[in-house]
């Protein structure tokens, strides 16, 4: 093992605890630059992450180890802070065509049916990619395989885990940018 189980206890502790901690310590944040600003910056932040870790290779484990625990607190913190333009977009909705009753059901509805199958579908999907790669060999072996085996697996997680949230960041920055509710939630 390259990280000390209780490194990894950390990194997983920490991917926990950490994203609510960063939330209410990134109040006044959201106050000066609003929840628009603070969430395009942290889609910012994982591409950029993940770019330099791809760079940066998967040889530096404490890095890696250090990269996963920041992605995992960001986009848990961040995914936290999307309540905000759901309840603006309910509002703006109800003030626009001038409502009885806002649409709120509706919205956040709609918002459960894609990121609840996203949830879902994604582990299967990774473990699907990484079965092509020998991934479903390890659980069949029962001494300690050759390392030599296992070298396109270990690349295979590798740019899973830098190239996956480098896409995902940028199709949210593309998404993300046109959106036109900026200044709502700011003292």
């Amino acid at each position: 093992d390259a990280v000390p189980s209780f490194v990894r206890s950390i990194v997983y502790g920490a991917g926990f605890i950490c994203p609510q901690i960063l939330v209410l310590g990134s109040h006044s944040l959201l106050k000066k630059f609003g929840y628009y600003r603070v969430i395009l910056f942290s889609f910012y932040i994982e591409g950029i992450a993940a770019a330099v870790m791809f760079f940066l290779g998967p040889q530096h484990c404490y890095i890696l180890a250090l990269f996963l625990t920041a992605n995992m607190v960001i986009v848990y913190a961040t995914f936290s802070l999307f309540n905000l333009p759901l309840a603006d977009i309910v509002d703006a909705d109800l003030a626009k065509y001038k409502r009885r009753s806002p649409l709120s059901s509706m919205v956040f509805g709609t918002n459960a049916l894609f990121t609840k199958p996203a949830q879902s579908l994604a582990p299967v999907l990774v473990v699907t990619i990484l079965n092509q790669f020998g991934y479903e060999k390890l659980n069949a072996v029962v001494i300690q395989p050759e390392p030599s085996l296992f070298l396109g697996l270990h690349d295979a997680m590798f740019y899973l885990i830098c190239l996956v949230p480098l896409c995902i960041a940028v199709a949210q920055i593309i998404t993300w940018t046109p959106y036109s509710i900026r200044e709502s939630h700011m003292a």
